[in-house]
């Protein structure tokens, strides 16, 4: 049923698609909900017949220090993890402008890497990760999706990563409901996907 779901909607990219235009994928969903698990699937369902490329959220977040977490909250908070303002103005419209782009991924842990990656203006870009469909993204993107999972269930998967501290979770957890409750998230994409199924 859900690569069924899956592959719908990779036949609904193919119909829209254009080789002259990057096409725009937007994966959102709250963090553990099975994205990153669609955005595979999803992907190996477009490759054969377009260029594509992903693009995760997790390399563009910044952690937050207890005392950040003790005093910031909603919009304040979401802002202080992610610019949405530095992604769309140095990430998506240059590359819907025809441009190629470079980054440097920052990693939750050890910081900002050596390494850069490229993107291209062209095929499909997939953007996966929470607040991949915020209201400032949501005019460049073509399609959009939402994993629905239940909050026990997403906690549950964020705790099983490996990692030192886990303090920084509930925080994270009320900052990215209080955005999507405030951008009628679920309510503006075109399909919603259940995540406990991924």
């Amino acid at each position: 049923m859900w690569l069924k779901k899956i592959q719908g909607i990779a036949k609904s990219a193919q119909t829209q698609y254009q080789q002259s235009q990057l096409f725009v994928i937007a994966i959102d969903g709250c963090g553990g909900a099975g994205k990153s698990t669609l955005c595979q699937a999803l992907s190996d369902e477009i490759k054969p017949w377009a260029h594509t490329q992903v693009v995760k959220l997790d390399d563009f977040y910044h952690p937050l220090t207890k005392i950040q977490q003790e005093q910031l909250h909603n919009v304040y908070a979401r802002d202080a993890y992610f610019n949405v303002s530095e992604f769309k103005g140095c990430l998506l419209e240059p590359l819907l402008k025809g441009m190629k782009v470079s980054y440097k991924p920052v990693h939750w842990v050890n910081g900002e890497s050596d390494d850069s990656i490229e993107l291209l203006p062209k095929g499909v870009l997939i953007i996966d990760g929470v607040f991949a469909f915020s209201k400032p993204l949501r005019d460049m993107v073509h399609l959009s999706l939402f994993v629905d999972t239940p909050r026990s269930l997403r906690k549950q998967r964020m705790l099983a990563r490996p990692q030192d501290d886990t303090s920084w979770i509930d925080h994270w957890q009320c900052t990215e409901s209080w955005h999507h409750h405030q951008e009628s998230t679920v309510d503006a994409v075109e399909h919603l996907v259940l995540g406990a199924q991924t």
